[in-house]
Order: C-alpha cells, then sequence, then structure tokens
C-alpha cells in the first residue's frame, strides 16, 4: 500500500497561516494609527474647549496667555511640571480659601461641570511644552498670612486662636505644640487624619498656604500672639454666605470676628444682628447683615482727603478730574456702586491697567477714608 504525502498540504497550510498573520498584523498596526489620530482628535477637541471656558472665565484674573494680574501665572514651566492634572482640577474645582481665586465646580456652587474644567486643564497643560521659566522670588512662610487662613479653613473646628472646640482638639496648646514638629503639621495638614474626622487640605490649600499655615504653628510654640489682617468686610461677606445658607454658628462666628477689629459708625450694628441670630429671627438678621456688608466701611470724608492726596492723587489729580487714571469727580463706578463694591475695587485694583490694589498698603480704615472723601464728590 503506497503511503500518501501530505508535506505538500503543510506547506500549503503554513503559507497561508502566514499571510493570515501578515493581514492581522497589518490590521492591527493601522487600527493602532486609527486609534492614536483618535486620541489625539479627542485632545485636540478638549484643548479648544478648555481654551474657550478660559477665555470666557479666567482671563480677567490670569491674563489672556496665562501671564498673571489679580491671579497667579498660570504659563509657567515651574508650575506646570510640578502641578497634576489632579492638583489644577482641585484647585479650579474647589478655589484657595483665603485668596482671589473662587470655587467654580458646581458641587462647590460654580458654574462649571466636571468635564468643563478637565477641559480647562487640558488647555493648561498644552502650555507646557512651551511654557517659560519665570523666575520667582524665594517664598517665605507668614505667621500673619497662616492666621487668616486659620480664621477662615480651620479656626469654625478648632476655635478661635486655635483653643479648640468640642469637635476638635486645640491646636494653641503650649504641650501639644512642644511634642509635635513642623514637619508633623505640614503632613497631617496635607493628608487629613480621616478617622478623627480632620478633612485632607492638601487638595484645597496650596503648599505656600500649608507653609503659612505651619509658621502660624512654629509662631505659637514660641509663645507668640499672632492676629489675622483679615478685612472686615472679608468676614462679613463670610457671615452672610453662611447665615444664607442657614448656618448660623458659622455666621455668628464670623461676625464676633470682625466686631473685634471693626471700627467707625457701623460698629454699633454688629450687636443687634447676633441678637437676631440667637433669637432665631433670621429673615431680618439677614437683611440687616446684608444692609451692614454693603455700607461697609464707613469713614471719615476729611481724614480721607489726606489719603487721597497721597496715595492717589498723583493718578488722579488732586482734584479728582483724571490724569494717568479716570476722572473721579463725578465718576459713574462710585455713584452707582456700594461701599463694598468699592472697597473690593481699591484692594484688588483693575487687571491690565495702572490702577494696583492697596491690600497691603493702606489699612481698611484708611480706605473707608477715601471712600467717604469720593462719595463726597458725588453729591
Amino acid at each position: 500500500m503506497q503511503k500518501e504525502n501530505y508535506d505538500r498540504y503543510v506547506w500549503i497550510g503554513l503559507v497561508l497561516t502566514l499571510i493570515v498573520i501578515g493581514l492581522m498584523t497589518f490590521a492591527w498596526l493601522g487600527e493602532s494609527a486609527r486609534l492614536v489620530e483618535a486620541a489625539d482628535t479627542t485632545s485636540k477637541a478638549y484643548v479648544s474647549h478648555g481654551r474657550a471656558l478660559y477665555v470666557d472665565n479666567c482671563t480677567s484674573c490670569h491674563g489672556t496667555r496665562g501671564e498673571g494680574g489679580a491671579g497667579n501665572v498660570l504659563n509657567s514651566k515651574a508650575l506646570l511640571t510640578s502641578a497634576t492634572d489632579d492638583i489644577l482640577f482641585e484647585t479650579i474645582r474647589a478655589g484657595r480659601p483665603n485668596t482671589t481665586m473662587p470655587a467654580w465646580g458646581q458641587s462647590n456652587g460654580g458654574p462649571l461641570t466636571d468635564e468643563d474644567i478637565r477641559q480647562v486643564v487640558s488647555f493648561l497643560r498644552a502650555w507646557e511644552p512651551t511654557a517659560p521659566e519665570i523666575k520667582v522670588n524665594d517664598f517665605v512662610p507668614s505667621a500673619v498670612r497662616g492666621a487668616n487662613i486659620f480664621v477662615g479653613s480651620c479656626g469654625i473646628c478648632h476655635g478661635d486662636n486655635g483653643k479648640g472646640t468640642n469637635s476638635a482638639p486645640a491646636l494653641n496648646d503650649a504641650a501639644r505644640l512642644k511634642a509635635l514638629d513642623d514637619k508633623w503639621y505640614k503632613q497631617t495638614i496635607a493628608n487629613g487624619r480621616p478617622a478623627k474626622g480632620m478633612p485632607t487640605w492638601g487638595t484645597v490649600l496650596s503648599p505656600n498656604q500649608i507653609e503659612d499655615l505651619v509658621a502660624l504653628m512654629a509662631a505659637w510654640r514660641k509663645g507668640e500672639a499672632v492676629a489675622p489682617d483679615i478685612t472686615v468686610a472679608e468676614l462679613l461677606n463670610s457671615a452672610l454666605f453662611s447665615l444664607s445658607q442657614n448656618d448660623k454658628a458659622d455666621a455668628a462666628f464670623y461676625l464676633r470676628r470682625a466686631k473685634a477689629i471693626a471700627f467707625g459708625p457701623a460698629l454699633q450694628k454688629f450687636d443687634p444682628i447676633m441678637t437676631l441670630i440667637e433669637k432665631d429671627q433670621q429673615t431680618q438678621a439677614l437683611t440687616d447683615l446684608d444692609a451692614l456688608y454693603k455700607n461697609w466701611p464707613i469713614g471719615d470724608e476729611a481724614k480721607g482727603k489726606k489719603v487721597f492726596n497721597d496715595a492717589c492723587g498723583g493718578c488722579h489729580g488732586s482734584d479728582g478730574q483724571g490724569g494717568v487714571g479716570r476722572k473721579l469727580k463725578p465718576n459713574e463706578f462710585v455713584k452707582t456702586n456700594t461701599n463694598s463694591e468699592i472697597l473690593t475695587l481699591l484692594l484688588t485694583g483693575r487687571v491690565n491697567t495702572a490702577m494696583r490694589g492697596f491690600s497691603g498698603r493702606l489699612t481698611e480704615a484708611q480706605l473707608a477714608d477715601v471712600i467717604a472723601y469720593l462719595q463726597s464728590w458725588q453729591k
């Protein structure tokens, strides 16, 4: 019996298998290229949408090219290489306490969805390859800035001046401060203590803000008393927001802090509002607090003339008729806005103009006197 030879079929099968593998490899390579192209298209769409959102919402503070202004510089190699997408996302979503950076996420009361924020992050990230190296001054932690942050973010739980409450321990305690060093506080603030109800602040506060809080702890450890330089206007705004959210305890807390540093004729209005809150007459308390906030601060016209001539006359003219700066006698903005709104402008200035903010250069009381003087020109 003749033995059959299958070698021919084996070779045919091998050739066909190699052809199939080649076709599959070619298809796979084409699919990979298609996926890369699709991802690139999606990325470009994200960047494009993010650019539109940035222009509409961010340029007034951070500049059209991220060069900064009232807000920080964003188009910076150092920032974009050190900040992860998660940090950028959380900063936009939740804002930065005790800064001019508000919360933009809808979950925090802002206008942007999480998808919107991711698109803005994609737009910012697109700057990274060509972002300039921006030399900044060495950061020096400040206990005073730390005290400002503590009032707005920590005092609710840890009490006035860190003396503790029923819900959180005292931090301004000699024995505790001696036992725990700066490194421990820095790590604990950043990472939180979830099992003890301490939230994670590393995604809310910037590294520099955490350094400022640690500087506050260091000052307390030395027995130093550190007073925040937060303004009455900021505290009244926080009280107004808290009361509008039916958070009476926080509203009373901010009002007490505001009263402690308030001045002038408006000082007598604080106690009646706190009494209304205690008696649970929230509607009237909200009305009176809103009026106090809008009318704050009330200054002295005569004192304001000297402050104006020293600090403002060089640009706006001693008679308010303008020059480098706008004409103020009269001025539509001063006529139509509340004391609170005028104070905000004086503190922060105007972006992309010669008008710089006076925060840190003039006190709130001095600015109140300037406002009174400006208003005398509108009559």
